[in-house]
């Protein structure tokens, strides 16, 4: 995976927060402490504000925490569906394979089952350099032995994916 993964850099960028709200409220203080007007003391009002401040910080900082842990949890289900469903298509196509292989049936167009899949990547490749020449769908479809709705599919992810 390239990059940070999206809960990674939603816990970093709250981290940062947190730092930088901190560093943030250090300079206030000093700065505040310097200051003539009030030779050294915090007024009442601003340690109650600020102590109001830091309790809803953490109290948000709590929920944000909740909300990534949860989303994570969500996450890892849905992965975890994800790859048993894909387990149990591979078994499927393994299966029907098997049943074809016996039953002496050839592959539709004689293609064999990487070139009649569209997710391979030559086929994106091929179909990206086609769209890349300026070429319509239905060509692109025509030349790539795809349907139409494959290239296109294959196009709107790219796009998906590139913006």
């Amino acid at each position: 995976m390239i990059g940070l993964a999206p809960l990674e850099f939603w816990l970093f960028l709250q981290i940062g927060l947190e730092a930088l709200l901190i560093g943030l409220m250090v300079i206030f203080l000093f700065r505040f402490r310097r200051s003539k007007n009030f030779a050294g003391r915090i007024p009442e009002e601003l340690t109650t504000t600020i102590s109001r401040f830091i309790s809803d910080s953490e109290k948000l900082s709590k929920e944000f925490t909740e909300n990534l842990r949860q989303k994570k949890e969500i996450s890892l289900n849905l992965l975890l569906k994800l790859e048993r469903k894909i387990n149990e298509m591979n078994r499927l196509l393994e299966r029907a394979e098997q049943n074809l292989s016996q039953t002496g049936v050839s592959r539709p167009g004689g293609l064999e089952p990487d070139q009649n899949n569209p997710a391979t990547p030559e086929n994106r490749a091929l179909v990206l350099k086609l769209a890349g020449q300026g070429m319509a769908v239905e060509e692109i479809a025509r030349r790539a032995r795809l349907l139409r709705g494959e290239v296109e599919l294959i196009l709107d992810l790219e796009k998906q994916f590139n913006q």
